[in-house]
């Protein structure tokens, strides 16, 4: 049984898939964005296959029409990758992409149809803030430990209040209105999330990477600042600007400060 919020992400996400099909644009309409999104799972996919040489079992929880889903078949073929989505209309365009060692189902983050202890690592790309209850964001946390291996990792990237609150404040020093959230998204609370799910994850330190400034939690704070701050306040407009050249341009700084609410974070069960 589907509740009103479940209605307006099934119909949000309907029209997404009407409008961008198989495009990368599906979900995120900044190609720089997307792009730091999937190097980002890509690279961590990576790092724990030189720590196991076995194939990895990998969950996309939130798949979306499979444009990440594809990259990642492609860079590692041996693995055992699925793909679950709360939208029957997005999981079709996954579905047509034919991917290799790749199954796809429909289903709920809240309530993973799957058996405790099958996979080695999975990652959502701002799946969670589709869930518009905070109990229910925890809950689906805690499912997605439940299907984990001891050890295994959740890579998280989702949107947090912090970052929308310290971009706001730069915007608002450079004459600019507020960004608000969008109206199918809540943004989590960082501390209650984490404090909340303590018993079952350790936040791993992502100092651990050294000098990899692709494994960031703030990955994409300085293009932030200059995609949704200081190049609006040149143009003296207060509309978001999306892959114009010149944020590109900045977006080769190393990311400093925490200025995106897109953030990621590697949780490993305990």
């Amino acid at each position: 049984m589907t509740t009103s919020n479940d209605e307006t992400i099934l119909a949000h996400y309907r029209q997404i898939a009407q409008t961008f099909g198989d495009s990368a644009r599906s979900t995120m309409e900044d190609d720089f964005v997307r792009e730091k999104e999937v190097e980002w799972i890509l690279t961590y996919r990576n790092w724990l296959g030189r720590r196991s040489s076995r194939p990895l079992h990998i969950l996309d929880v939130g798949c979306g029409n499979g444009y990440t889903l594809a990259k990642l078949c492609a860079n590692a073929a041996s693995d055992h990758v699925k793909g679950l989505d709360f939208s029957e209309e997005l999981l079709d365009i996954a579905h047509a992409r034919n991917l290799p060692n790749c199954e796809l189902s429909r289903g709920d983050v809240r309530c993973l149809p799957f058996d405790d202890e099958t996979f080695d690592y999975a990652y959502t790309e701002r799946c969670l803030i589709n869930i518009l209850a905070a109990k229910e964001q925890i809950a689906a946390i805690r499912e997605i430990g439940r299907v984990l291996k001891s050890g295994g990792d959740y890579l998280m990237i989702e949107c947090f209040t912090d970052g929308l609150v310290n971009n706001n404040k730069a915007r608002t020093d450079c004459g600019l209105q507020p960004i608000a959230e969008a109206y199918h998204n809540r943004y989590l609370e960082k501390e209650t999330i984490f404090a909340a799910v303590h018993n079952c994850f350790e936040v791993i330190d992502l100092n651990e990477f050294g000098d990899d400034v692709t494994l960031r939690s703030n990955f994409l704070s300085s293009y932030y600042l200059t995609a949704r701050v200081l190049y609006p306040a040149l143009l003296h407009q207060t509309e978001v600007v999306r892959n114009s050249e010149v944020a590109k341009f900045f977006s080769f700084l190393p990311p400093m400060g925490n200025y995106s609410p897109i953030q990621a974070f590697v949780l490993r069960k305990i």
